[in-house]
C-alpha cells in the first residue's frame, strides 16, 4: 500500500484536478473577500456599532483563533476516513460554511450592547470555528496532493487565480447588488446585506462540494503512527522556517486586510463607495499578470526572491498612489502596480508546504495539521491585526459613519490605512524574506526523502 502511495505522489496531476482544487479557493473568498472589505464597514454604516468596537471584536476573536487553529491541526492529524484526513472536512462543513455567513450578516434590531455581543458571537462562529475547520483542511490539500515541487507551484497558481478573480468579482458585485436590494437605504439597509450575503454563501458552499470530490490526498507519512503533542509541539519550534512563515504571514494578512479600507477610501477620497469595484476591477488583471509571471519566475529566481520582488514592486505602487490620492487615474496606475507585485507574493506562497518538508526531513515526524496550524494562526493574527487597525485608525481619526463629508483627521486616517500601512508592511516583508533560504535546501531534502521513502517500503 505505501509503495503505490509514494509512486502516486509523483503522478501527474490532471487539469481537471487543478480545477477542482482551485474551486476551493474560489469557495472561500466569494465570502472571505467580502467578510474582509465590508464587514466593517456592515458594522459601522448598516449596523451602528462603533468603529473602535468593530476593530477590538476583530482582534479579540483571532487571538482565540490561535487556539482553534491548534486544535483543528490536531484532529486533522489525527483523522482518517476513507477521503483523506483533509479534504473530508470540506464535505463536513461546507453546510455550516453557509449557514455561518447568514448569521454573520444578521445582526437583529436590539441594543447597541446586544448588537456587540451578537457580531461577536456570530464572528467567532465564523473565523474561529468553520472557517478554520473547512479552510485549514483545504490549504493542506495542496501538500498532500503532491510532494512534487513544481506542481505544488502549479496548484497554488490555480488557487491563488481562483482567489483573486473571486475577490476581485465579490468587491465589485456586493456593494451595487446590497444597494439593489436596500431600495433607498442602499448599503445602510441591514437586510439587504443578510440576503446578498446569504446567496454569496449557497455558492461558496456548492462550490466546496466540487473541490471535496474532484481532489485527491496522495502523500501519507513515512511513520504512520499517530504523532503525541509532546512530540510534535518540541518538532515544530526546531523548525527555523516555521518562524519565518509565521511572521511572515502575520503581516501579508496585515497589508492584505487593508483592503477593507478600500470602500472608505472610494467613498470619501474619490467620493463614490461604489468606485470600490473600480478598484477592484483594476487590481484583477494586473494580479493575474503577477500570478502568472511569478510561475514562470519562481524556476529563475526560486520563491524567497519571487516574494522579495513583489514587495518592491507593490510598495513602489503605493507611492505612486500617495503622489495625488485624489487623481482617480494616479490611484489607478498605482493599484494596477501594487497589484502585479502581489500577484508575485501569491504566486510564490507556497512557503508551508516546504516548511512541512524540512521538518520531517530534520525530525523524521510528518505533521501536516500542526505546522500548518500554527503558521494559520500567524496568518489569522494578521487579519485580526488589519481589521483592528482600521476600526482603531477610523477611531484615532475622529470617523463619523453619520458624516457625509469626514473631517481631515478621518480623511488622513483612512489614507494612511489604504496605502502608508500596507507600504510599511512591505518593508517589513523584504526584510523577513532576506533570512528564508530553503529554497536551495529543497532539492537535498526531497531527494533524502525518496530514498528514505524507499527505504520504509523494503523494510514492510
Amino acid at each position: 500500500m505505501e509503495a503505490a502511495v509514494n509512486t502516486q505522489a509523483v503522478e501527474k496531476i490532471k487539469l481537471k484536478e487543478k480545477l477542482a482544487f482551485g474551486l476551493g479557493d474560489v469557495a472561500s473568498n466569494v465570502v472571505w473577500s467580502a467578510i474582509g472589505s465590508f464587514l466593517t464597514f456592515y458594522y459601522t454604516n448598516a449596523v451602528g456599532i462603533a468603529a473602535a468596537t468593530a476593530g477590538t471584536i476583530f482582534l479579540v476573536s483571532r487571538l482565540l483563533d490561535g487556539l482553534s487553529d491548534i486544535l483543528m491541526g490536531v484532529i486533522i492529524d489525527r483523522t482518517k476516513s476513507k477521503h483523506g484526513k483533509a479534504r473530508p472536512w470540506l464535505l463536513w462543513m461546507a453546510v455550516p460554511f453557509f449557514i455561518s455567513t447568514v448569521l454573520l450578516f444578521s445582526v437583529p434590531e436590539i441594543s447597541v450592547t446586544g448588537k456587540i455581543i451578537y457580531a461577536f458571537i456570530t464572528y467567532n462562529i465564523m473565523s474561529t470555528v468553520v472557517y478554520t475547520a473547512i479552510n485549514l483542511p483545504y490549504g493542506l490539500i495542496n501538500t498532500l496532493a503532491t510532494d512534487d515541487p513544481k506542481q505544488r507551484v502549479h496548484l497554488n497558481i490555480f488557487r491563488m487565480f481562483g482567489a483573486m478573480i473571486m475577490g476581485t468579482i465579490a468587491n465589485i458585485i456586493v456593494i451595487p447588488l446590497v444597494n439593489a436590494v436596500g431600495g433607498e437605504r442602499g448599503s445602510s439597509n441591514p437586510l439587504a446585506w443578510t440576503i446578498v450575503m446569504g446567496a454569496l454563501g449557497i455558492i461558496a458552499m456548492i462550490l466546496f462540494f466540487i473541490c471535496f470530490k474532484g481532489t485527491k490526498e496522495r502523500i501519507v507519512p513515512i511513520d504512520k503512527e499517530k504523532v503525541s503533542l509532546k512530540v510534535a509541539f518540541p518538532n515544530l519550534f526546531k523548525n527555523k522556517y516555521w518562524y519565518i512563515c509565521l511572521i511572515n504571514g502575520i503581516f501579508l494578512m496585515i497589508s492584505t486586510n487593508m483592503m477593507g479600507a478600500n470602500i472608505y477610501f472610494a467613498k470619501y477620497w474619490l467620493g463614490d463607495e461604489n468606485m470600490v469595484g473600480l478598484l477592484a476591477m483594476a487590481m484583477m488583471p494586473a494580479m493575474v499578470v503577477g500570478l502568472l509571471a511569478g510561475g514562470f519566475l519562481i524556476g529563475k529566481m526560486g520563491k524567497r526572491n519571487c516574494i522579495i520582488t513583489g514587495n518592491i514592486i507593490s510598495a513602489a505602487g503605493l507611492a505612486i498612489i500617495l503622489i495625488n490620492p485624489r487623481a482617480m487615474m494616479i490611484t489607478i496606475v498605482g493599484i494596477l502596480v501594487k497589484s502585479v507585485g502581489m500577484g508575485l507574493m501569491a504566486s510564490a506562497n507556497v512557503l508551508i508546504a516546504d516548511v512541512i518538508d524540512y521538518g520531517e526531513w530534520k525530525t523524521g515526524v510528518r505533521t501536516d495539521g500542526i505546522t500548518a496550524s500554527a503558521s494559520s494562526f500567524g496568518s489569522k493574527v494578521g487579519v485580526g491585526l488589519g481589521a483592528a487597525i482600521i476600526g482603531w485608525g477610523l477611531a484615532f481619526g475622529n470617523f463619523d459613519a453619520n458624516l457625509a463629508v469626514q473631517s481631515p483627521g478621518a480623511m488622513n486616517a483612512i489614507l494612511a490605512l489604504f496605502a502608508v500601512v500596507p507600504l510599511v508592511v512591505n518593508g517589513i516583508g523584504i526584510v523577513l524574506m532576506s533570512f528564508y533560504d530553503l529554497d536551495k535546501k529543497l532539492p537535498q531534502i526531497h531527494k533524502d526523502m525518496a530514498q528514505r521513502r524507499a527505504a520504509a517500503v523494503s523494510n514492510e
